[in-house]
């Protein structure tokens, strides 16, 4: 699996993506339907310092996700995570986390990532708990989730490098 760029920022290929409405409330609940081009330029923007990702499994495409600028330093938000519906329940989804927390640690220099997850996509939630993260507040439907980078590897006393190579 591979993390591209999406820069310039292609919406039409997250839009042929994700097709399915119901796909794309669970990765955005107020992204509109049909698909706006203009809302997800926005959100998604690399100009403001998101970074927006096709996911690549050999030369297929099969994900997007993007991480996120909040105004707090060091911290990211990992956002609109889409896996294929045929790529799920494959332990993908905890792989494609793997890779963002690895280019957030170092190419961003993050120390944390935030999420938000929602009580009616629990498959989220569990691939979100197996990777470590941890709810930290709930709002009717809306769950937020955190996980500190840096801490990780010190508690382990691993480089990202070598955490990684164990990982595979």
């Amino acid at each position: 699996m591979r993390l591209v760029e999406n820069v310039p920022l292609d919406t039409n290929i997250i839009a042929d993506l994700i097709t399915d409405r119901d796909d794309l409330h669970l990765v955005w609940p107020q992204a509109k339907w049909p698909f706006d081009h203009v809302q997800w330029r926005k959100v998604l923007d690399p100009e403001t310092g998101n970074k927006p990702f096709l996911v690549y499994e050999g030369s297929k495409l099969i994900g997007h996700a993007a991480l996120c600028r909040t105004e707090e330093s060091g911290v990211y938000s990992l956002s609109y995570l889409y896996l294929a519906p045929q790529m799920r329940s494959r332990g993908l989804g905890e792989k494609m986390v793997g890779l963002l927390e690895q280019y957030a640690r170092e190419e961003l220099s993050a120390n944390k990532l935030v999420l938000v997850t929602r009580t009616y996509n629990p498959r989220a939630r569990k691939c979100y708990s197996k990777c470590g993260y941890r709810e930290y507040s709930r709002e009717v439907t809306m769950i937020r989730m955190s996980k500190e980078l840096q801490a990780e590897q010190r508690n382990r006393g691993e480089s990202p490098q070598s955490a990684d190579k164990n990982k595979n």
